[in-house]
């Protein structure tokens, strides 16, 4: 979900754009809109702004109050509705979820602190760590006036995947409409390509076999709050959010989703061993899961990765307990730590920068031992891509080292960040 202070006033890309003034969306090229004064095509009105408000004081005096603040019309994707515009009593929310920041960066201070002190409670310094799901983040609220869960993603987008999900749901936030939910959609028999082709399929373009699949096979896991009035208060540490989470979605996630991997015969054997958890009261799979989150000193976390990663999981996400939801930031309150794997690659082409990285590299072209290609960018300065790209001749057929996370079911390296060129022995030609 953008404003018009994301894009540039000659941008010519179409967008959806709601009125300020009538509310209706409507599509328009950006530069169109900005030449025409943002006049909405329905009410022929132009979008409201900021005017001096002129009022009679309790003397009959006439008194000039400061600019009011005015909503900016709002710009969504074009293939895409805004949650907003379904909600817009959620304007005064901020429903941006809480980002990661990598456990790396705090290790050490976490680790001097649990040594450094002595004679304090044992479980001062735990940690909760939890498994990190390799889904799609997607967060519910709740529209009380249509009486329907709203499923949209961490960009405001509404996802239309998810009304076999619904159902389940529907009783929780019936009892606290003030609810809302963070967690990630995820379907245990799909790999990750074939889960983001059921959640970002819009209802206009599916079918209703995509459609059946959808709720058959997409299921929700939970791991925090973002609102409730249930809490103690807004900035209620996630120590007590987690206690309530658990109390809502007793079902715990970690057996349905360990072990499942991308090797298709490993699969069907879990698969037959685990399937669905028939748990729920009319009989049929529950879907709404809470992810556990168990405490673990500093010290032990790296058992605690190799163990989450030996059951199929993509990493661990760590919490300091007492730290309140911090809404659309990256949070030292939230930590993920994943295990990254190398590998090398060969390089076929260079893809030039664009924007900030312009007249300099923008990706190394690579392809498997498969004859699969895909694109990498390096981590470094501008003045880093400029010789890279200056010199992008002398690097074609080398060798690149690639950091990944994994594989993809196409065995191309997913979140590829290149590392380093095998070259001259100066390292001359390296990153």
């Amino acid at each position: 979900m953008q404003t018009p202070s994301n894009v540039s006033p000659v941008c010519m890309k179409m967008a959806v754009w709601r009125c300020s003034h009538c509310l209706q969306e409507f599509e328009m090229v950006v530069g169109h809109f900005i030449d025409g004064g943002g006049v909405c095509p329905h009410c022929h009105s132009p979008q409201k702004k900021l005017d001096n408000v002129t009022l009679r004081n309790a003397q009959g005096e006439l008194v000039t109050k400061k600019p009011q603040y005015v909503k900016a019309p709002r710009m969504i994707h074009s293939n895409y509705r805004s949650v907003l515009f379904a909600n817009p009593h959620w304007e005064s929310l901020n429903i941006q979820p809480m980002l990661a920041q990598r456990w790396e960066l705090v290790v050490d201070e976490l680790m001097n602190s649990s040594n450094g002190e002595s004679g304090t409670a044992p479980d001062k310094h735990l940690l909760l760590a939890s498994p990190k799901i390799d889904g799609i983040r997607c967060m519910i609220g709740y529209n009380e006036k249509l009486g329907e869960v709203q499923f949209f993603s961490r960009g405001g987008i509404v996802l239309e995947c998810c009304h076999g999900l619904a159902p389940q749901l529907l009783p929780l936030f019936a009892k606290d409409p003030t609810l809302m939910l963070d967690g990630e959609l995820f379907a245990p028999e799909c790999n990750f390509e074939q889960l983001n082709g059921l959640v970002r399929r819009l209802n206009r373009k599916s079918d209703p076999n995509i459609m059946e699949a959808q709720a058959r096979l997409l299921e929700y896991f939970a791991f925090d709050i973002m609102y409730s009035a249930q809490l103690s208060s807004l900035s209620a540490p996630f120590d007590e959010r987690y206690m309530l989470l658990k109390k809502l979605i007793p079902v715990c996630g970690a057996k349905r989703i360990s072990n499942y991997v991308h090797d298709d015969t490993r699969k069907k054997v879990i698969r037959a061993t685990h399937g669905g958890v028939a748990t729920a009261e009319n009989g049929q799979a529950v879907k709404i899961y809470h992810v556990p989150a168990a405490q673990v000193h500093p010290s032990d976390m790296e058992d605690v990765l190799n163990e989450a990663c030996s059951q199929g999981f993509e990493g661990v996400m760590i919490r300091l307990p007492k730290f309140p939801y911090e809404h659309g930031k990256r949070s030292f309150g939230l930590l993920k730590y994943k295990q990254m794997h190398d590998a090398e690659f060969k390089i076929i082409g260079f893809v030039p920068g664009e924007g900030k990285f312009k007249s300099a590299l923008g990706a190394f072209v690579c392809t498997t031992k498969d004859g699969k290609h895909f694109h990498t960018a390096p981590k470094v300065s501008y003045k880093r891509r400029v010789e890279l790209w200056e010199h992008r001749r002398e690097y074609l057929g080398k060798y690149l080292t690639v950091q990944y996370q994994e594989l993809s079911s196409q065995n191309v390296p997913r979140f590829p960040v290149a590392k380093a060129i095998r070259g001259s022995e100066d390292r001359r030609d390296w990153l």
